[in-house]
């Protein structure tokens, strides 16, 4: 991985597995597009008054000229497993990259 990558924990225990996985996810996005710069990456469990909080996971992308944020939230169910949320914000960054590249191309 050349890209650094800071990870912030709110609200959430921080865990070795899950920063494995987040470095994991980081160098797939490298592959997505190799000009990034740095990646920040927030994962949370806001206060709530339900019963299960739902995790929400944000991915700040610097690449030349640009930074790409990613935030998904889950009004359903499926946020209640953090690993499902980073799987959710890391599809989106993807497609975030991809159209990036993909206008940095046809310049």
């Amino acid at each position: 991985m050349k890209v650094p990558v800071q990870i912030t924990y709110r609200d959430v225990d921080q865990s070795d597995a899950l920063d494995e996985r987040i470095r994991f996810k980081v160098e797939k996005l490298e592959e997505t597009f190799d000009r990034m710069t740095s990646c920040h990456v927030v994962i949370e469990k806001p206060h709530s008054s339900h019963a299960r909080a739902q995790y929400s996971v944000h991915f700040g992308i610097n690449v030349p000229g640009k930074e790409i944020m990613v935030k998904r939230d889950s009004a359903d169910h499926a946020h209640e497993d953090v690993y499902i949320a980073l799987k959710n914000s890391f599809q989106a960054a993807r497609r975030q990259l991809k159209d990036y590249a993909e206008k940095m191309r046809n310049h």
